[in-house]
């Protein structure tokens, strides 16, 4: 990662290739950008994976596009603004030991990881994943099973940033002593890999997504904001809202 971007930088954007995302071409983020004055713009659309088996995200085979488009257009504006390339991935041990990580990092116009871990890869032969199981044990173990997850990608040395590392406890109803220890694991861990906890702008607006007790343990020099918009007017709101 080229630097933490700041308060003066848009970071964690999302593209029309996520399938759930805003219609428009990547320009227009990149032109409101321009008229809110940021420095710079940091788009990290759901990585795909190898064998498309996860929803929400584009297709392997556009990620080629992706990376080629935002380039371009890096290229375009330069001097106008700075544009960078990234992506958001789980961390799934199967597709480590691939080489899944490192074929990302190989690639020159991929500037950072984002660990985003919307679920978890269990031990099983052919590995299960957390978004198969029932409610209840969802609401019971999922929040283990993603907190141990983040700290093994933030450790694995492939990530610059863990995104809204509090949402692992989404289908939790309130603190416990399990979420502070998660927690400070999950916080400990960024320290030793020197990476930081992005406070999301999306989460805070979210039931059960954003947790203060969390951020009371985190220090604040090693926080960084996101706005994780899907949408230009997302981006737009957010952006003001974190300075």
């Amino acid at each position: 990662m080229t630097a933490i971007p700041d308060k003066t930088e848009i970071f964690h954007v999302h593209s029309f290739r996520c399938r759930h995302a805003e219609a428009v071409p990547d320009e227009a983020y990149i032109q409101k950008a321009i008229e809110l004055g940021a420095r710079g713009i940091w788009f990290s659309d759901h990585a795909p994976f190898p064998g498309d088996l996860f929803r929400n995200r584009m297709q392997y085979e556009e990620l080629e596009e992706y990376l080629s488009t935002l380039a371009d257009l890096r290229e375009r504006f330069t001097g106008q603004i700075a544009v960078h390339i990234g992506l958001e991935a789980e961390y799934l041990p199967s597709y480590a030991k691939q080489g899944y990580y490192e074929r990302l990092r190989d690639d020159p116009r991929v500037e950072f990881l984002l660990l985003g871990q919307h679920f978890a890869e269990t031990e099983a032969d052919p590995p299960e994943y957390t978004f198969s199981w029932d409610k209840e044990r969802l609401e019971r173990d999922e929040y283990t099973a993603l907190g141990e997850a983040v700290v093994a990608g933030t450790l694995s040395g492939w990530f610059d940033v863990v995104a809204h590392p509090d949402r692992i406890f989404r289908r939790r109803k309130r603190w416990d002593a399990g979420m502070e220890r998660m927690s400070g694991q999950i916080i400990d861990a960024a320290a030793a890999a020197g990476i930081p906890l992005e406070l999301n702008m999306h989460s805070i607006t979210q039931k059960h997504h954003y947790w203060k007790e969390f951020w009371e343990l985190h220090p604040s020099e090693l926080t960084v904001c996101g706005v994780d918009a899907h949408t230009v007017d997302e981006m737009v709101r957010r952006f003001h809202r974190q300075e």
